[in-house]
C-alpha cells in the first residue's frame, strides 16, 4: 500500500499514514496504525511517501508489519 507518514508516534507504537484505497479492506484515508515492531517507527518521517505492509482484519486488528521510502 502507498502513503504519507502524517505523524510518528513511538511512545503510542503507532505510525498515522494518509494511504490509498486499499482494494476490499478499506477506504482511502488517514489514520493511525499499530506497529508489529518498535523499530519500525525509526525508519520514517513526517512527510515521506511510503509503501507499507498490514496484517490483519480491519477495522480494529490491523498492525504495520513493514514501511519503506516509496520509489
Amino acid at each position: 500500500v502507498h502513503g504519507v507518514v502524517r505523524a510518528v508516534l513511538p511512545d503510542m507504537n503507532v505510525v498515522v499514514l494518509t494511504h490509498e484505497d486499499i482494494p476490499g479492506v478499506m477506504s482511502a484515508m488517514t489514520m493511525g496504525f499499530r506497529l508489529a515492531a518498535p523499530e519500525i517507527a525509526q525508519t520514517v518521517r513526517v512527510g515521506d511517501a511510503v509503501r507499507f505492509t498490514l496484517r490483519g482484519t480491519p477495522p480494529n486488528d490491523v498492525v504495520l508489519t513493514a514501511i519503506q521510502a516509496a520509489k
